[in-house]
């Protein structure tokens, strides 16, 4: 998986391409994040337009920064989330927990 960072005014986008799995991209991941806390960013938006595949251990690191932002009162959403990702939320129950974009541009706006 690849794993990069860009800002848009008081919010991080981080862009995820791949699969998310277990491995050195977990932590890619989680650096982000807390670079985008650090940052003292207000929104952390994942993109996962490009994401082919989530193992449980992906979901894991989605949640853990879903977590950490929420505990930090930081809003944490996803964007542009393929359907085979999304059958994955909805198996596990975690449709209820990300609020969703249809595009990254979506999330900016709200």
């Amino acid at each position: 998986m690849k794993v990069s960072k860009r800002n848009s005014g008081t919010t991080a986008i981080i862009e995820l391409e791949g699969e998310m799995m277990l491995g050195y991209e977990a932590n890619d991941f989680q650096e982000a994040i807390h670079d985008a806390l650090d940052e003292d960013k207000r929104k952390i938006i994942v993109d996962m337009e490009n994401v082919h595949f989530i193992s449980s251990w992906g979901i894991g690191i989605l949640i853990h920064g879903y977590t950490t932002a929420k505990n930090k009162k930081i809003d944490f959403v996803l964007a542009a989330v393929p359907d085979r990702v999304n059958d994955v939320f909805k198996i596990t129950k975690l449709n209820s927990v990300f609020e969703k974009y249809d595009s990254v541009d979506e999330a900016l706006v709200e």
